[in-house]
């Protein structure tokens, strides 16, 4: 008998080619088959994703700076990991789109509740367009976040040498995806429900991303609850300034190449004769 893949003579009773390593097919293919191997060429699934997902929560520290140190195939690695966070936001989007369009009604009534009148119609119409925006690429700002925090946490541990910037890229797919699984699901779960949905992101998002980070934080740098505390004021006051320089940002191009600035201001006129 011989290897299939580079034709090397193999032993009858072999499972794997001692040359090359490739696994010994003896059977036809089934169904079984092919899903075990898409799933181990794109995301590496099986009992790794699931041991991957409650160590980050039980014992991140284990997985985080296993992997740094060479850990392969304990746990599912991170850019497979940060793959499946993209595809479930990117499912959730689709099924609001498709079949559940409002599931985001309940921040669109809160906001036209806030805001009555033509500023009110004029604020919801540019978060309606937000939406979209996102759902289209929202593999994109996925992608975006995850060096600019690496960047920020790089920043805040510049005093600390055990994690480089690549490190700590890491660092931060292995935390943002885990977050992001977590609320995804949430958001597949309750998406018939679009108060849950709203709360969901106005809330647990904060919540879990804010105090899951601190967790893993605490675990890989071994922060007592004073480092801790500063490091995270570090952590969102460097995020928050970045944030506004985003905002200008924004604003600088939404004033140099699009009438939105033009709008606001007939919207604020038609608001004021509204009011009087």
């Amino acid at each position: 008998m011989e290897c299939k893949n580079c034709l090397d003579q193999l032993r009858t009773d072999y499972s794997f080619c001692p040359n090359c390593g490739a696994k010994v097919i003896r059977n036809r293919i089934t169904m079984r088959n092919l899903w075990y191997d898409f799933t181990e060429c794109f995301f590496n699934l099986d009992n790794t994703f699931i041991r991957t997902l409650t160590s980050l929560f039980t014992d991140p520290k284990d997985v985080i700076l296993g992997y740094i140190k060479g850990t392969r195939k304990k746990y599912m690695n991170p850019i497979s990991y940060f793959m499946i966070a993209v595809t479930l936001g990117g499912l959730f989007f689709f099924l609001q789109n498709k079949f559940f369009p409002n599931a985001m009604s309940y921040q669109f009534e809160l906001l036209e509740k806030q805001q009555e009148g033509p500023a009110g119609i004029f604020v919801t119409d540019s978060v309606v367009k937000w939406q979209k925006i996102l759902a289209e690429y929202q593999s994109i700002f996925y992608m975006l976040m995850i060096p600019i925090i690496s960047l920020i946490s790089r920043l805040v541990f510049i005093n600390r040498k055990e994690l480089n910037l690549s490190e700590h890229f890491v660092l931060n797919l292995y935390g943002y995806s885990q977050i992001s699984i977590i609320v995804n699901l949430l958001y597949i779960a309750f998406i018939w429900n679009s108060k849950a949905v709203y709360y969901i992101g106005t809330y647990a998002v904060i919540v879990g991303y804010v105090g899951y980070y601190s967790y893993i934080l605490k675990q890989v740098f071994e922060l007592n609850r004073k480092q801790l505390l500063i490091k995270i004021m570090f952590f969102l006051g460097i995020g928050f300034a970045l944030y506004l320089v985003i905002i200008v940002a924004i604003a600088i191009y939404l004033f140099a190449f699009t009438d939105t600035f033009k709008n606001l201001s007939q919207t604020a006129s038609l608001a004021m004769n509204w009011a009087s």
